[in-house]
């Protein structure tokens, strides 16, 4: 037992400590396996018992949240009668639930869930046999699965399972249930392993933002070689002499005039998958943008960060403002006033291309800056 305990520990721990994604599909089919620790509801434990089970499980996982499971398992439970006789129960029992997952796209997944069935149960009270038993059973379920693959999930659950029969072999007919009789229960505390082998194509409701996905043309940053040779090429070959006149001309000088706009479009930012870190591709276009600021030097921005429609408004707004806190962020680190720059997210808000297509959905994932003053 010792060492059982210490393999889930060792488990958890690694389970929890992943940073990744779980990945979701439209249609899977899975097959599971455990063990079981029942207890009587309604009679009393005693010491040494020895209350065991195992159990096999199909499950049809329909969407991302909603899945339907046939589960049959074999459940030996110990206990006292109110009237402190020993007894025992042997139970095979067969039930449908419907699961509902709360979180899909965590390595942690809980879910909640209901389920009817029939149960064959021999309880031996006293020593002395009761006749077998055939009855309806009733299922409130609670649980969560832990990811290991996007094959394999860690299972455990709690169940109450509620039968309409003398389960226990203690007949106490004035209590009465949701079945209008008297009603035995137990709770079930399971651990398993659910291994999915079909599964559908991969659902697009855990794909987070990667970014702009346009790809940066490779002609953009010539190497040093190619510098070079361009400096070379506009070096002259001879000087030619200057004729230096008496009369002074004076030539005024301008300052370069800068076109202010309202608003504009950064192009070029990329991202991590699923995160607000800048990817050093970003950083020459950033530049130019502090470049723009510092000639500007009485111009205030708000950085404006927006999403696709794929995902929950929740997630897409506080991506979208991360992403603009890490551009704004990143012009402070390189010299521009923190007065003069602001970030905001709008999630999905004010698209700029059809969300239907996945050039108008690269192309709604943007940084924009807009002039304040």
């Amino acid at each position: 037992m010792k060492n059982f305990l210490y393999f889930l520990v060792i488990l958890l721990f690694s389970l929890t400590s992943d940073t990744l994604f779980a990945q979701a599909f439209q249609d899977s089919w899975g097959f599971g396996f455990g063990v079981t620790y029942p207890k009587f509801l309604s009679t009393n434990s005693k010491p040494g018992d020895l209350n065991r089970g195992v159990g096999l499980s199909l499950q049809r996982n329909f969407s991302e949240n909603v899945a339907l499971r046939l589960f049959g398992n074999y459940d030996y439970l110990e206990g006292k009668t109110p009237d402190h006789i020993n007894m025992y129960t042997n139970i095979v029992n067969g039930y449908l639930d419907l699961l509902y997952y709360l979180a899909p796209c965590s390595p942690v997944n809980p879910y909640f869930g209901w389920g009817v069935g029939a149960a064959y149960f021999k309880p031996v009270w006293y020593k002395s046999q009761i006749k077998p038993m055939f009855a309806s059973q009733f299922n409130m379920l609670l649980g969560s699965d832990w990811k290991i693959s996007e094959s394999w999930k860690f299972n455990t659950e709690l169940g109450l399972h509620l039968f309409d029969g003398e389960l226990d072999g203690s007949f106490t007919p004035s209590r009465q249930g949701i079945f209008s009789s008297s009603m035995d229960a137990y709770f079930a505390f399971n651990l398993g392993l659910v291994y999915y082998f079909s599964k559908g194509p991969k659902s697009k409701y855990c794909d987070l933002y990667n970014g702009i996905t346009a790809q940066v043309p490779k002609e953009n940053y010539p190497s040093l070689k190619q510098i070079d040779s361009l400096i070379i090429a506009h070096i002259p070959k001879e000087v030619v002499k200057q004729v230096v006149v008496e009369k002074r001309v004076e030539v005024p000088v301008t300052k370069p005039v800068v076109e202010k706009k309202k608003s504009w479009v950064v192009h070029g930012i990329y991202f991590r998958s699923n995160s607000s870190d800048l990817m050093p591709q970003s950083y020459p276009i950033l530049l130019q943008e502090k470049q723009n600021l510092l000639d500007n030097p009485d111009m205030k921005v708000e950085i404006q960060g927006y999403t696709d429609n794929i995902g929950k408004d929740a997630i897409n707004k506080k991506l979208s403002l991360d992403r603009a806190n890490a551009v704004r962020n990143y012009l402070i680190r390189n010299g521009i006033d923190p007065d003069r720059l602001t970030a905001i997210g709008f999630g999905k808000a004010n698209p700029v291309a059809d969300n239907r297509t996945e050039q108008g959905r690269a192309e709604n994932r943007r940084i924009e800056f807009k002039v304040i003053k």
